[in-house]
């Protein structure tokens, strides 16, 4: 049942990857064509490639999470008994912790923002949304995180 749960999730976050880093693509050839082609630039185009960028860029850390993929040191790759299970553990609370941070100060970046009302530039988008991607993506990366010892 939770396999299930694990690839919906996965299928997700990769359908929003795909989207956002779709977007960024035909939005710098968009802002290209009308900067260089048409001398005539795209006001929003800054703001939407930011928006995909940061979104693009957290939520492929989920995926990254969820497939082992994110750079490691290889320093104690020989380390063999209790060593490297006391590592494992380490890693494990270490990674742990720093999603935690991520979830509970993400939250509080949302929150400041939703109660100050800053909007972006030129699209009339609240900040605090943008920056929902933060405490969004970290809850998915601790789920993963914390998956990948009950598997």
């Amino acid at each position: 049942m939770l396999n299930k749960i694990d690839t919906l999730i996965y299928r997700l976050v990769e359908v929003i990857v795909a989207i956002t880093l779709s977007t960024t693509v035909v939005v710098t050839f968009l802002q290209v064509l009308f900067r260089k082609v048409i001398q005539q630039p795209l006001s929003w185009s800054q703001e939407v490639l930011m928006i995909s960028f940061v979104y693009s860029i957290l939520f492929g850390a989920a995926l990254l999470i969820y497939n082992s993929g994110h750079l490691t040191v290889d320093l104690f790759e020989e380390a063999k008994g209790i060593t490297i299970k006391i590592l494992k553990v380490l890693e494990f609370v270490l990674v742990g912790f720093t999603i935690i941070f991520l979830i509970i100060y993400g939250i509080q970046l949302v929150q400041d923002n939703l109660d100050s009302g800053q909007t972006l530039g030129f699209l009339d988008i609240q900040k605090a949304y943008v920056y929902l991607a933060l405490p969004v993506s970290a809850i998915l990366m601790f789920y993963f995180h914390v998956r990948k010892v009950f598997k």
